[in-house]
């Protein structure tokens, strides 16, 4: 055989496609197939398909999760609040219907709110506030609404002196 003949049968053999594809070709499709799935499957599992209960969320306030009922949550908290003890504030701007808290922490100067929500579906009305700022890593408010003071009442938690501090907020 000649050398042009066999270097023209060599590309002919690898210009075909093996029958039935590669099993590169077919293991990439089946991952990309199975990642789609689980892709779609947490998806619809973070979906809200009803309007009683919030996505739960990982972390200190993933309790607060319910649907409130927001008229009297929001009535209630939105407006200033500030601490009994020293010049502290949270100012509640609204509440949306599962409980998530639009707020700012002042002291005097703003403090970063990484996360604020608010809850009824265990009784009392309770507002869980996180700050994540210089100073305040991961502090904590969890507090419950007394009707009768109209006033938040609970604790503070300061994880850089690990220490829990029983505080009150009053309306300003």
């Amino acid at each position: 055989m000649s050398r042009k003949r066999a270097a023209k049968d060599r590309s002919k053999h690898l210009a075909t496609p093996p029958r039935g594809g590669s099993r590169t070709t077919r293991s990439v499709v089946i991952i990309a197939i199975v990642l789609c799935a689980v892709a779609a499957a947490l998806w619809w599992g973070r979906t809200d398909r009803t309007a009683d209960t919030a996505p739960t969320h990982a972390g200190a306030g993933a309790e607060l999760t319910e649907a409130l009922n927001v008229p009297k949550a929001a009535q209630t908290l939105v407006g200033g609040w500030q601490r009994t003890d020293a010049g502290y504030v949270i100012d509640i701007r609204s509440v949306d219907r599962f409980g998530v808290v639009d707020a700012a922490y002042l002291n005097p100067n703003p403090i970063h709110v990484s996360q604020a929500r608010a809850s009824d579906a265990h009784g009392p009305l309770e507002l869980f506030v996180e700050l994540m700022d210089v100073g305040y890593p991961g502090a904590t408010y969890r507090l419950q609404y007394n009707p009768e003071y109209d006033a938040l009442v609970g604790l503070y938690h300061q994880p850089t002196a690990g220490q829990d501090f029983d505080v009150a907020f009053r309306r300003k």
